[in-house]
């Protein structure tokens, strides 16, 4: 399954898309502001990053959403499927109510937390000097 591309901004500015699990950018030492933005604009996290001379800084982006965006799309399937297939009553009911308060819930939640779609955590590894 591809990835959908996320872009990245450092301190409010565009620098790129990503795509692939890691990119590497090289920015002189400072303190920086990161996003990282999904394709829908509303969902982003961002994070104040350091980044010190003599350390291999690496800022991590995970999917904190995994688990509830394969509920949702096992959801929009069997919804698309209602199209070709009719549940008998009361089944037909009890599925129209459950998903639709699936969906409620769902889209509640990610509006609740569209600032910190992503977690984001820093790790910094001192490089070995060569002598």
């Amino acid at each position: 399954m591809a990835k959908l591309p996320n872009r990245i901004f450092i301190n409010g500015r565009f620098v790129g898309i990503m795509q692939q699990k890691k990119v590497s950018i090289m920015i002189p030492e400072g303190r920086y502001s990161i996003m990282i933005q999904s394709p829908i604009p509303l969902l982003y996290a961002t994070d104040e990053v350091e980044i010190e001379k003599g350390v291999e800084n690496v800022v991590i982006f995970k999917n904190r959403e995994r688990i509830w965006d394969i509920l949702f799309t096992i959801d929009l399937v069997l919804w698309i499927a209602g199209f070709f297939v009719t549940l008998p009553e009361p089944w037909g009911m009890v599925y129209e109510i459950s998903t639709n308060t699936f969906l409620a819930i769902w889209l509640i939640y990610e509006f609740c937390i569209r600032k910190k779609y992503y977690r984001i955590r820093e790790v910094k590894k001192q490089l070995k000097v060569k002598s």
